[in-house]
């Protein structure tokens, strides 16, 4: 809570100000952030357990944080485990290294468009394109799907790449990682003649250096109001810990602007482009299960016909069945995707859950799994469910739950991961 200084005795001009300068600061301290800009990739992963990053994240009092990783498992473990604070993007990177050679390598396109047709996602990138660059085979597909999926392009990349990017389309967006690290009189004159374009500040630490912002700066975001947002870049471990440091940094530049405009760039603009395709994309499911509705729904009915299906694992209660299909070999603390089909009187059914557990141990995963219904007829409904990680090997055990008017149905399966 704030002190009103005009109701104290000033022994001291300096006490009065001193007091003022205290209320600014805590005041402002309480601003929220949105961090347009987070990686979390497979060498954060080893070092940095997945809760105390979100820790870090609710420290820093952010809105949410647009996060993107080589690979893409610990952008999705984040997001399993702060489905409220996690906005993923896909990077078009297996592992670190692939910054100059993802846009001429098959097997990267084959690996987003794999990734795409089985999470979901608000952008593609951040991704390293420059120049002509923009205009190779890989970098206009990715342009395609990104107008497929309804994603925003998230490119590192200078002004001359951005142009051709959205020169391959009418409709795509584009955020500008580190405003190209261009000089605020090039950064308005890009989004001057372009509309679909707007800048993150990530590694731009010349911006409110020293707690204060130049001329040039501030003239600049008077300019364009609705067009720049926060981030961090953590693009190696130790920088996740730069998390609250830097919004705190920049909680006291942004206090030297309107208050309007301040919280435009602290998290507006980054919320109002990017949640809305976020939240269109995370109801609407994944890209394939639109179209997969009433054609699913037979295979479904027959594979609820069927006796018995060599790829795919049957657990039984007392009044459903169901049959599980994993969607790639499960390996011991990588996120996991799965199959279900639930056979039964669908229409009965109030809830579906799922889990798995170390029976020997009492204990289940340690993050809720995201359960996406894919399909759905009278005696069977399909299930995709994303999330699942298993922290070590030994005995587990399905669990499903399908919960309706008149009780419980448990069905339990155990299986070994080694």
């Amino acid at each position: 809570m704030c002190i009103n200084y005009k109701t104290i005795i000033p022994v001291a001009c300096g006490l009065v100000v001193s007091v003022f300068m205290l209320c600014t600061v805590q005041a402002n301290s309480e601003l929220p952030i949105a961090d347009a800009h987070v990686h979390y990739s497979h060498d954060s992963v080893e070092l940095t357990p997945p809760s105390r990053v979100i820790e870090i994240m609710r420290e820093a009092n952010l809105k949410f944080a647009l996060v993107s990783s080589s690979d893409d498992n610990g952008t999705e473990i984040l997001r399993n485990l702060a489905p409220d604070l996690i906005v993923p993007g896909l990077r078009p990177y297996r592992r670190r290294g692939e910054t100059q050679s993802w846009f001429t390598d098959e097997g990267a396109l084959k690996y987003v468009e794999g990734l795409l047709r089985k999470n979901k996602y608000a952008t593609i990138g951040e991704f390293h394109l420059y120049g002509d660059s923009a205009e190779l085979d890989i970098p206009r597909r990715i342009v395609e799907l990104a107008d497929e999926n309804n994603l925003i392009l998230h490119a590192h990349s200078d002004a001359d790449a951005v142009e051709r990017l959205l020169a391959q389309s009418e409709t795509v967006k584009v955020i500008w990682a580190h405003s190209g690290f261009d000089d605020p009189e090039d950064i308005a004159n890009l989004l001057s003649r372009h509309g679909r374009v707007w800048a993150d500040l990530a590694f731009r630490s010349e911006v409110g250096s020293g707690g204060t912002l130049s001329k040039a700066w501030r003239e600049l975001f008077e300019a364009y109001p609705d067009r720049f947002m926060l981030g961090t870049d953590t693009y190696t471990p130790e920088r996740m810990y730069y998390i609250p440091e830097h919004a705190a940094g920049a909680r006291v530049w942004l206090a030297t602007l309107p208050q309007e405009l301040a919280e435009n760039i602290a998290w507006k603009n980054a919320y109002n482009l990017i949640m809305p395709v976020w939240e269109k994309n995370r109801q609407a499911g994944n890209v394939n299960s639109e179209n997969a509705g009433s054609a699913n729904s037979v295979s479904d009915s027959n594979l609820c016909n069927s006796e018995q299906n060599d790829n795919a694992l049957a657990l039984a209660g007392d009044q459903y069945r169901a049959w599980l299909t994993t969607n790639e070999p499960i390996e011991v603390s990588q996120a996991t995707s799965i199959t279900v089909t639930l056979c039964g009187d669908i229409s009965n059914v109030e809830r579906f859950e799922i889990d798995a557990s170390m029976p020997s141990h009492g204990h289940g995963t340690n993050y809720k799994p995201e359960i996406t219904q894919l399909s759905s007829s009278d005696s069977a409904a399909k299930y995709q469910i994303d999330g699942l990680v298993m922290h070590m090997p030994g005995m587990w055990r399905w669990e499903l739950q399908v919960v309706a008017p008149d009780g419980v149905d448990t069905l339990m399966k155990e299986f070994v991961l080694e």
